[in-house]
């Protein structure tokens, strides 16, 4: 089984550990992982994980857009807190017509709201919609009861 893991802008400080921590779950379920990352963010899981002891592979976002292919993947997982976000994860599930999670976090409920609005009408994904920022607990929990499921 295969996975991918869509990241964005590295904004958000919750983004990094919380990418480091599905690979290490999704892995645990028997995945092979690969992160598409944009460069930045890229940068900060490499430079978090130097040992690859929890990221197996890793590739520019865009070039894994401009290359994906239906069937590539069994799952996909996406992090979205941004417009920009919600529309990468959008076009990844066009794409790849998987089962999908969407991790829509912000601290701004209306932003949140909005995100979470973006990505529930144009998939079927499982949206996991939290309040966070700085402190990726709430993402982790919400997160480890969608993967309990899988």
């Amino acid at each position: 089984m295969k996975a991918l893991i869509l990241l964005g802008c590295p904004e958000t400080p919750s983004q990094t550990p919380m990418s480091i921590y599905a690979s290490y779950k999704l892995s645990e379920k028997g995945y092979d992982v690969t992160i598409a990352a944009n460069p930045a963010a890229s940068k900060l899981v490499k430079v978090s994980d130097p040992e690859k002891y929890y990221i197996q592979e890793m590739v520019d976002l865009d070039d894994c857009l401009a290359n994906v292919q239906e069937g590539e993947y069994d799952l996909l997982l996406g992090f979205v807190h941004k417009d920009a976000a919600a529309s990468y994860f959008v076009t990844f599930y066009q794409l790849l017509q998987t089962k999908s999670i969407a991790l829509v976090f912000e601290k701004d409920s209306e932003l949140l709201k909005e995100y979470t609005e973006i990505v529930s009408e144009n998939t079927d994904a499982e949206v996991i919609s939290v309040r966070a920022f700085h402190n990726p607990n709430p993402i982790k929990v919400n997160l480890d009861k969608v993967l309990k499921e899988l």
